[in-house]
């Protein structure tokens, strides 16, 4: 799979890539990532809006609509392929901006259907004359990926954005305040990277995580307090998330993993998949949960159950995934419309 993969690489660099492309995305890619300022351990519904760390930058969107190019893909399982890419809403987002499309956003959505939307900045006049194009454009890309799931919508993003109100500023200059003086006091205990921080401006919380390793929990709680006192910014309940360190390294290493199972069964017609999420609590195992459509008493679920099972299983066994997953324990629990489940264990 390694040549093969080199082989599809190595045409997209001939064929498509060059140096002035290169540039152009850089310089012009904006995309808008919504996020809250506090995330939870647990269950997480990881499909809408996730984000895929690919083992390598190609860009395979465009390249599959080539024959030659599709024939060599054709050797790579189907989430492999997706996993040694970047994510579609990347791709899709690249070449909006590589075609001059001013857009706000990009992103999926799943009420009753399945929808990949654009929003466009621009007149009604303007966005009338391209939806079309653009309609064709971002479904050709979902499609060069198998995605086939998806109803394709563009709509005007102006008149959406509002200013923020005097008390959200205040909020927010507070919050940075914060954010500041929590993390100088972590660097100190040799926390270097990013700890997630929540605040409250309402009730003056403010909370983070540290790992069960961590000896001076405390002590490092008093030190923030203290210089949270010193600035002047009143006093604060403080909370502290103990995690499992454990637990959060295997939580990071499958963070990816289930990111391009999400991303590959939830975007492909077949799979009648509607939600994928999972839950790291169990110090034994890893769990991912698939919730289809389809229920037991249907024609199709027993095609339908054994696609998405030897689908995983391929992607969960192969020698990429084993690699970051380790001889971590997994299981897959795939759920029926009708609550029947089918479960995937590692050996």
């Amino acid at each position: 799979m390694k040549n093969d993969l080199k082989e599809v690489k190595e045409y997209y660099y001939e064929m498509y890539y060059n140096e002035e492309i290169a540039n152009r995305i850089k310089e012009g890619v904006y995309q808008q990532i919504h996020c809250k300022r506090r995330s939870s351990i647990g269950k997480k519904f990881v499909y809408v809006c996730s984000a895929v760390v690919a083992a390598f930058a190609l860009f395979i969107g465009l390249a599959f609509l080539s024959p030659a190019v599709a024939k060599v893909a054709a050797k790579v399982p189907f989430l492999n392929m997706i996993f040694e890419s970047k994510p579609i809403s990347v791709v899709i987002a690249e070449t909006l901006t590589e075609e001059g499309y001013p857009f706000d956003g990009v992103g999926t959505q799943y009420t009753h259907k399945k929808v990949f939307s654009v929003g466009l900045r621009g007149s009604k006049e303007y966005i009338d004359k391209v939806r079309p194009d653009v309609k064709k454009l971002v479904k050709e890309l979902l499609l060069a990926r198998d995605f086939d799931a998806y109803e394709v919508k563009v709509y005007s993003s102006e008149g959406k954005v509002t200013e923020p109100t005097p008390e959200e500023i205040k909020a927010d200059q507070k919050f940075e305040k914060v954010v500041g003086i929590v993390n100088g006091v972590l660097k100190k205990y040799g926390y270097t990277e990013g700890v997630p921080i929540g605040f409250q401006a309402v009730n003056q919380t403010v909370d983070f995580s540290l790992p069960n390793t961590e000896p001076k929990i405390e002590e490092i709680k008093q030190q923030v307090q203290s210089q949270l006192d010193a600035k002047n910014l009143g006093f604060f309940t403080l909370k502290v998330n103990v995690y499992n360190a454990k637990k959060k390294e295997r939580e990071r290493r499958w963070s990816p993993i289930i990111s391009t199972i999400a991303e590959g069964t939830f975007g492909a017609k077949k799979y009648k998949v509607t939600e994928v999420g999972y839950t790291n609590k169990s110090a034994e195992y890893m769990t991912i949960m698939l919730k289809t459509s389809v229920s037991s008493s249907d024609s199709d679920y027993q095609d339908v159950v054994d696609d998405i099972k030897d689908t995983i299983q391929e992607f969960l066994t192969s020698k990429k995934t084993r690699e970051i997953i380790k001889d971590d324990a997994y299981k897959v629990i795939i759920t029926s419309k009708d609550k029947k489940e089918t479960v995937i264990t590692s050996k």
